[in-house]
Parts: structure tokens; sequence; C-alpha cells
């Protein structure tokens, strides 16, 4: 009976290893299959962290978009400025053609009048322009300009309009128009450093995320190869535990 006792401890062990054997190669198999190494509760809070960073470096990716946004709408308060720079250097020429009315007839001055009219007129264009519903030159737009929802208020109040006074007034709406230019080549700079800033940080949260929550290939398919070995002479003791129980059986009866 004693025989008969060991072979079932014997055969009972070897099945308890080859249990064991088996949830290791599925285990390995699932953090193989998905990418995932959190698997059959392997480090749940391992897990959580990778998920909060991936939040923020998608977060990261989402705002430096947002900042593209801002760069176009401001890229387009630029290019206006500029033109309303061309117009006013315009204007500066007809005033200073203007005044030279001795030597002109009725018709020349009739003729600077119209252009003038037609600057003024175009600058009052620029001045209306919007993009998106925004007014480009006389107002401010807020963005989100990082992972944790931060706004920012980008300052479009460069309202100028164009004035058919003196030079010395034309020269002072030069002047607003330089001012307003150096402010927004200020804020473009700005913007391309966040949105640099924000495309790195995407890129180092993925990457923290992916070292965390990832699966180690290498060690995943060595345990693989592992348990299937085990599982294998696990089986096949169980066998040969079975085979010399029903032996010693046979003998006994």
């Amino acid at each position: 009976m004693t025989s008969v006792s060991n072979a079932a401890v014997g055969a009972y062990l070897a099945g308890n290893a080859a249990a064991k054997a088996r949830h290791g190669m599925n285990e390995a198999i699932a953090r193989l299959s998905t990418g995932v190494r959190a698997m059959y509760g392997g480090d749940a809070g391992g897990a959580s962290a990778a998920m909060q960073i991936r939040a923020d470096g998608k977060s990261a990716a989402i705002a430096a978009r947002n900042i593209e946004d801002g760069i176009s709408f401001m890229q387009a308060g630029e290019s206006l400025l500029l033109e309303l720079a061309a117009l006013n250097t315009r204007l500066r020429e007809l005033r200073v053609q203007d005044l030279n009315a001795d030597t002109l007839s009725a018709g020349d001055e009739a003729a600077i009048s119209a252009e003038e009219d037609a600057v003024l007129a175009a600058g009052n264009l620029i001045d209306a322009a919007t993009y998106n519903g925004r007014s480009l030159l006389g107002g401010n737009v807020a963005i989100t300009y990082d992972h944790d929802g931060t706004l920012t208020t980008l300052s479009q109040d460069a309202t100028i309009t164009l004035t058919d006074s003196s030079v010395a007034g034309i020269d002072t709406v030069n002047t607003s128009i330089q001012v307003a230019l150096g402010h927004m080549a200020a804020g473009l700079s700005a913007l391309k450093g966040h949105q640099a800033a924000n495309y790195a940080l995407a890129a180092n949260f993925e990457a923290a995320a992916a070292r965390i929550a990832d699966t180690d290939f290498a060690r995943s398919s060595a345990n693989l190869a592992k348990f299937s070995i085990l599982n294998q002479s696990a089986m096949a003791m169980v066998s040969q535990a079975n085979q010399a129980q029903a032996a010693v059986l046979a003998v006994l009866q």
C-alpha cells in the first residue's frame, strides 16, 4: 500500500507542476499576443501609472496641434499687418506727391485722391478680416498649450486704421504697425517653443509608458520556452506515476 500511496503522491505533485507550467505558458502567450505586460494581474500599479502617462502624452500631442492652430492664426494676422504696412507706405507716397500741388493738374489730383480712397478701403477690409469667425487684428483668442489643459491668450489687439492725414500722421500709423509686428513675432516664437516642448513631451511620455507597460518580448519568449519544457516534463511524470500506480495495483490484485 505504501508503493500505491507514493505513486499517488507522485502523480499529484507532477499534475500540480504541470498545471503551474500551463499557467506560466498561458501568461507568456497572453503577454506576447497582446504586447501588454500587466496580464494575469501582473503589476496592476504599473499598468495604472502607464495609463496616466499615456494619457498625458496624448494630451501633449493634442496641445501641440492646438498650438499649430494658434500659429496659423497669428501668421494670418502677421501677413495682414505686412499688407497694411505696404498700403500705408503707398498712402505716404501719395500724400507726399499730393503736397506738390502746384505742379499737378486737376486730373492728377483727382487720380491721387481716387487711389488714396482705394488704399483706405483696402485697409478697412484688412481690419475686418476674420479667421474662423475670429477677428484677426482686433481681439484675443485662448488656446490650450500644454498637456494639463493650461490656457494662454493670444492677443491680436492690433486694430490699426489707415488714415488720410499728414505725412506725420501716416508715420505714426507705420510705427503702430511695426510695434504690432514685433509683438506677433515674439508671440510666434513663444508658441513654436511650446509646440516643440509638447512634441518632445509626447514622445517621452509614450516611451516611458512603453517601458512600464509593454511586454518584454525577449523575456516572455524565454518564459514560454521554459514553461513549455516544464509542462512536457511534468506531463511525462504524470504519465509515469499513473503507470507505476497501475502496475502496483495490478500486482496487489
